[in-house]
């Protein structure tokens, strides 16, 4: 079977809640913030930040399962 490329975006929004700059201070210091795209890892102590996921979570953290899966589906690959 042929190789087949599929392109698809999925959007999800982020809300982040009210913060103090003592918080932002706060999670600035366990160094979460340094190596994640965006400046936080909603997987990890980021997630306290968030007030509101609109889409995937898992899109947020870097591959939106769910979604990878049904079109893997879709393709009979699985």
């Amino acid at each position: 079977k042929g190789a087949v490329e599929i392109q698809q975006i999925f959007r999800s929004r982020v809300r982040f809640r009210a913060l103090t700059l003592q918080e932002i201070q706060r999670y600035v210091v366990t160094g979460e913030c340094y190596d994640k795209a965006g400046g936080y890892g909603i997987q990890g102590e980021g997630v306290a930040l968030v007030e509101e996921v609109q889409g995937s979570y898992t899109n947020v953290i870097g591959l939106p399962l769910k979604e990878t899966l049904e079109l893997l589906k879709a393709q009979g690959v699985i």
